[in-house]
């Protein structure tokens, strides 16, 4: 995690003019595909190579970027449901199929690692967010063998208030100049309910003040 003085740059910022041409010539038919793309070799190579490239008569915009950006490696996207399992069986393997585990920081990726298990939305969305969390705590927290995740998932938004002073919406870069309505003392409630083993309020105090200061 990074100095609240010191955020790390969204991938507008590190690649300039190339990721509006990326963006404005539709390389990719989903826009959050770019910005989850890892690069290859430094961003300022990169911007380097484009500059000296892109005046080339032979140059290929395209075949560019697939040269020198890569997607990351995500677990399967796509979910089978099997209909003659039970409902809580089912909701129980949605929670498997969606956990995540501590992330491996990768150099230059919009993804800010975070330290601890999380869940994420699925399908496109692979990083945590802020208050869809607070929602899917509701269900994970009626299982005690799932309070583990929800512990992972509360450290994680104190890694990012610590941090960043605030959890922005998302667990990527690109999403550090926006937040999303402040549901963090509800997760901390909802924990402290569920968890009498230390003095939860007291613990993450701090942190709370921080959030409502920014």
């Amino acid at each position: 995690m990074t100095s609240s003085t010191s955020f790390p740059l969204s991938p507008d910022l590190l690649y300039g003019q190339l990721y509006f041409d990326i963006q404005l010539v539709h390389v990719f038919s989903d826009t959050k595909t770019v910005v989850d793309y890892v690069p290859d070799v430094s961003p300022s190579e990169i911007v380097a190579l484009y500059e000296h490239d892109k005046i080339l008569s032979d140059f290929n915009f395209v075949a560019f970027v697939n040269k020198h950006f890569h997607l990351p490696s995500f677990p399967a996207l796509a979910y089978t449901s099997y209909s003659i399992i039970a409902l809580k069986d089912h909701v129980n393997n949605l929670w498997d199929f969606l956990s995540r585990p501590t992330d491996t920081p990768t150099e230059d990726s919009s993804k800010i690692p975070l330290p601890f298990p999380y869940i994420v939305p699925g399908g496109r969305f692979q990083e945590i967010f802020y208050w869809d969390s607070y929602f899917t705590m509701l269900g994970l927290i009626l299982t005690s063998e799932r309070l583990y995740i929800v512990r992972g998932m509360i450290d994680n938004f104190i890694c990012m208030i610590d941090g960043f002073c605030f959890i922005p919406n998302g667990s990527s870069t690109y999403f550090l100049s926006r937040s999303q309505l402040p549901f963090f003392t509800e997760m901390i409630l909802l924990l402290a309910d569920a968890d009498h083993t230390e003095n939860i309020k007291q613990r993450f105090l701090s942190q709370l003040l921080k959030e409502y200061e920014w």
